[in-house]
């Protein structure tokens, strides 16, 4: 009869598997490196220097003022593309033609990747 080994107790790393004599070990085996980053608010796109995201997109409206209220609506808001269509914001005037409804909502959703409806 051969004598066997006795067992032991080890932590295995959930990424990479490896064998660890300690749970902390283990726990902190593949911790992803996590870095700081600035993103252009335009885009959406990361950078690693502040000023190259403020001057990502130097063009892009990121802010739009209603002519009849004097609200300002920001690119991520229904009244922001409905200024820029029908020259009026759903605040201060929610009367639209129905190409202008859809043509609001489509850029809505191709800028912020949200579906709204205008009148909901």
């Amino acid at each position: 009869m051969s004598k066997k080994g006795e067992v032991t107790l080890k932590w295995e790393c959930s990424a990479c598997n490896e064998l660890h004599d300690w749970e902390d070990d283990a726990k902190q085996c593949c911790q992803p490196e996590v870095s700081e980053c600035w993103v252009c608010p335009a885009c959406e796109q990361a950078h690693s220097d502040k000023k190259d995201a403020e001057h990502c997109c130097p063009d892009a409206e990121l802010a739009v003022t209603c002519p009849s209220c004097l609200r300002e609506h920001d690119l991520d808001e229904l009244s922001f593309h409905a200024v820029r269509i029908a020259g009026h914001c759903t605040e201060c005037n929610p009367m639209f033609t129905v190409d202008q409804q859809m043509a609001i909502q489509d850029l809505h959703y191709l800028n912020t990747g949200k579906s709204r409806n205008l009148f909901a």
